[in-house]
């Protein structure tokens, strides 16, 4: 269905305060991250067959844009197809999974309703879960996924919607139960094996998380994502050549993606820098920059990174720009309270240290 990885995913969901930090809204995007996946399970809903001739010339467009991914334009068509149309509850459908993939859930999960008033399948259903639960709206992220179940029990992306709603929960027992009977139903389903590892992980169990993201990348070798949490698996467990590797061949599977996602550069990066590596840590996130120049993790990153050498206006600036681009965070904050003290900048160093004190998770309302 991001915007659920993780950065790190330890928490995968969170009810929110609107002036939450950006720690936290890292995680809150790696909630849709995580999601996204669901949409591309579906067969026919993200790249669907070309539908029968239609009179709406405005939808027969919009279903061309759409098989080639050209979400914009198609956006605007679709919403022009009229109520009376018998094209009309496919298009509420494409315009759900548009607004889903654009991290609207709010708009979507109203499209993907008005689509389920016309044709009840378990896919909607299990869509609508998606849209539900990257709202934080569990119980209802829930019920959408049983209904889903009643229509085919033998569903097993329903079972994988409702691991990921049990893993948002911590339930991490319950959560492993849905990911193993969603595999019993489908073991070929990489995105499951994928999502089974996380919930491994969470677990401290590295070495099964280890083997469910194997198992993931073996169905699916161009998962960037599921190279990105082996390489931190395998770092957890110290093999450190070996999570080096997974990072480089996920780099390599993401640079052939459409849609580009910037986590695998920020987490190698940190990788490098604790390796004490901060050169080719540098050339790491500077890469993911020049694809995702707006991506505030990535201009945090890039802060450690000209801090550890000693480069302090720059690091100062990329600070800066981390919170003009993603607003307070704690930990953007503390790293430039720092930065600041050693460039001898007491006032600014105070003030950033106030701000952090201020948005840590710990602190008071």
């Amino acid at each position: 269905m991001r915007c659920i990885t993780i950065a790190p995913e330890e928490e995968q969901a969170k009810l929110l305060r609107p002036n939450c930090s950006v720690g936290v809204r890292k995680r809150r995007r790696a909630v849709g991250r995580a999601l996204l996946f669901l949409l591309f399970l579906v067969p026919g809903l993200v790249m669907p067959a070309a539908p029968p001739r239609s009179a709406d010339h405005n939808f027969v467009l919009a279903e061309k844009f759409y098989r080639e991914q050209a979400f914009s334009p198609a956006e605007k068509l679709y919403s022009q197809v009229d109520p009376t149309s018998a094209d009309y509850p496919l298009a509420q459908l494409r315009l759900g999974t548009i607004y889903y993939l654009t991290g609207r859930p709010t708009q979507a999960e109203k499209c993907f309703s008005i689509y389920l008033r016309f044709q009840k399948t378990p896919e909607a259903y299990c869509l609508l879960a998606g849209a539900l639960f990257n709202q934080q709206k569990f119980p209802l992220a829930v019920s959408a996924a049983q209904h889903a179940l009643e229509l085919d029990p033998k569903f097993a992306k329903a079972y994988t919607v409702l691991g990921m709603i049990h893993t948002a929960g911590k339930n991490f027992t319950s959560a492993e139960a849905d990911y193993r009977q969603a595999l019993k139903l489908n073991d070929h389903d990489s995105d499951t094996w994928f999502m089974l590892g996380r919930t491994l992980f969470f677990r401290d169990d590295f070495t099964e998380a280890a083997k469910a993201f194997e198992h993931a990348l073996a169905i699916n070798p161009q998962s960037v994502r599921s190279y990105e949490n082996l390489a931190r698996t395998k770092d957890v467990m110290g093999d450190v050549k070996g999570a080096e590797q997974c990072y480089q061949e996920g780099l390599r599977a993401g640079r052939d993606k459409t849609l580009f996602d910037p986590h695998i550069y920020v987490q190698y990066g940190e990788f490098l820098l604790k390796l004490g590596r901060p050169e080719d840590g540098q050339r790491v996130v500077e890469e993911g920059l020049r694809t995702a120049p707006s991506d505030a993790e990535l201009h945090y990153e890039l802060s450690k990174i000209d801090f550890r050498m000693n480069r302090l206006p720059a690091a100062a600036q990329e600070g800066e720009m981390a919170l003009r681009l993603d607003g307070p965070d704690y930990k953007v904050d503390f790293l430039l309270a720092q930065i600041y003290t050693a460039m001898g900048n007491t006032e600014e160093a105070s003030k950033h240290a106030s701000r952090a004190a201020q948005s840590a998770p710990n602190s008071n309302p």
